[in-house]
């Protein structure tokens, strides 16, 4: 199967002079965990993960917050965070981004996907957005598939 057969056509994205109190709303109104940055002409310029804005928050702690004996200071969290917030997306969004094409596999997206370490990225045509493909809604689909027959 294609990935332009399983891609989200939403094309929700931000500009590069979004700032990160911004992009947050977008994430969270949109319920995604990551969202492509673009020019006016739709080119994927980078993308951003709510991952990227807790780093930019808090550099240096983000290995901590793995470790589930960590206590982080949520007050300092909020702080940090509030002091960024009016700072432009550009800053913290992931510039060298993962992206597919329309023609790509499921399976090869799938793959990558896993070994990136991501739950989104970017479909592309010619470096244009035009969809975004999701982990989860991917291995969904990649599962209900029906198997081909079998001739043993």
């Amino acid at each position: 199967m294609r990935i332009c057969e399983v891609m989200d056509r939403d094309l929700t994205a931000l500009s590069p002079d979004t700032t990160l109190s911004e992009a947050i709303e977008v994430l969270t109104r949109h319920r995604v965990s990551g969202i492509p940055v673009v020019d006016p002409s739709g080119r994927v310029l980078g993308f951003v993960s709510e991952k990227d804005i807790v780093k930019a928050a808090l550099p240096g702690y983000f290995d901590y917050l793995q470790d589930p004996s960590f206590i982080p200071d949520y007050g300092q969290f909020q702080k940090r965070l509030k002091k960024i917030g009016q700072d432009p997306i550009t800053k913290v969004m992931a510039k060298d981004v993962v992206s597919f094409s329309e023609e790509d596999s499921d399976f090869y997206v799938a793959i990558t996907l896993i070994r990136n370490h991501l739950k989104r990225a970017p479909v592309v045509r010619d470096g244009i957005l035009v969809g975004i493909v999701n982990r989860a809604d991917l291995l969904e689909r990649i599962m209900m598939e029906e198997e081909p027959p079998s001739f043993a």
